[in-house]
């Protein structure tokens, strides 16, 4: 299932919180990740590993939100990438 949220950063804290529970996948888009200082960048990447999440940039989604998904091994689409 592909559910939305409007940021990273409020996703990471509902799921710290256990307001959103089942997120595997974390899916945002690439310019807006290219953009971010290297120290913001370094520690959503740390958060998402704590929280078991897998972070994936795309060049094709919107800057307005970021997608969620509850399955690791689904298919990405081939503008994904791991990061």
């Amino acid at each position: 299932m592909i559910r939305r949220r409007d940021s990273l950063p409020a996703t990471l804290d509902e799921i710290e919180r256990g307001i959103l529970e089942g997120v595997a996948v974390v899916v945002v888009n690439r310019h807006w990740w290219e953009a971010l200082p290297l120290g913001e960048r370094t520690t959503l990447r740390a958060r998402c590993e704590q929280l078991g999440v897998q972070l994936r940039s795309d060049d094709r989604l919107s800057r307005h939100f970021v997608e969620l998904g509850d399955d690791p091994d689904g298919v990405s689409l081939s503008s994904e990438h791991d990061l």
